[in-house]
């Protein structure tokens, strides 16, 4: 997605459904969990969006939070996929092909842990697949959190 003026109001949106979904991480699970609010945001949208502010204009937009936490919901997808179903192979769940035809086309290449994760998310290998997330846990709400915590 490029993120234009028209749509701005819709990527702060999903900000804020990233950050509330981050505090249920927080406080439900210290971690990836069963049933995680993710909001009502698209995520697919946001994976690899880019912004495009007006000339003389700055959003305070903070993509990289944009990015990542959409990926993170995504991952909160393929986990209650396999707490569910023991598996990703969910047909009734069309977003789990979504996720994997992001995946096939590189959507996730900027954030290499993030995309192992998917990875094998979508493959077979469930405890692979779990080892992986307390590392984008730490890597990207911990440390969110964290950031916040030193700019207090």
């Amino acid at each position: 997605m490029e993120i234009t003026t028209q749509n701005l109001h819709q990527a702060e949106n999903a900000i804020r459904d990233i950050l509330f979904m981050f505090l249920d991480m927080v406080r439900s699970y210290s971690g990836f969990g069963h049933n995680i609010d993710c909001g009502n945001f698209s995520p697919l949208d946001f994976i690899d969006a880019v912004v495009y502010e007006p000339e003389g204009y700055t959003f305070s937009l903070d993509i990289e939070l944009l990015q990542s936490g959409a990926s993170i919901a995504l991952l909160s997808i393929l986990v209650n996929a396999w707490d569910e179903f023991d598996s990703s192979d969910v047909p009734i769940w069309p977003v789990i092909k979504e996720i994997e035809t992001a995946y096939r086309q590189g959507r996730f290449s900027h954030f290499p842990d993030i995309e192992k994760a998917i990875g094998l998310g979508l493959g077979n290998n469930q405890d692979a697949f779990r080892q992986q997330l307390p590392i984008i846990y730490s890597a990207y709400v911990r440390q969110f959190f964290c950031n916040v915590a030193d700019k207090c």
